[in-house]
């Protein structure tokens, strides 16, 4: 199938494919031994994670720095979602329904 996504112009399409081009050449693929089980694993800039065993190195230990929050809407800059999980009405459990 050809053609541009459902809902998309074709200059929207090259914009997005410029942005990723650029995005991706400020990546590199680096390949190393897993922290815990040895497996060889790859990862990108530096920051690793085994799907063999599920271990995962610590993000600082990249060989990049990481960008910068820019929020994208939903939240105004400074409000941090919360971080309770959402209740969708239902009590938790042991507590009576108010």
């Amino acid at each position: 199938m050809t053609g541009t996504r459902k809902g998309t112009t074709p200059a929207t399409d090259a914009r997005t494919a410029a942005s990723t081009a650029a995005f991706l050449e400020g990546q590199e693929i680096t390949t190393t031994g897993c922290g815990r089980c040895g497996t060889e694993i790859s990862g990108v800039n530096g920051r690793y994670a085994c799907g063999n065993c599920g271990w995962v190195n610590h993000w600082s230990e990249g060989h990049t720095e990481l960008p910068a929050h820019e929020p994208t809407g939903g939240t105004p800059a400074g409000d941090a979602p919360s971080s309770d999980p959402p209740s969708y009405g239902i009590p938790p459990r042991g507590l009576p329904a108010s």
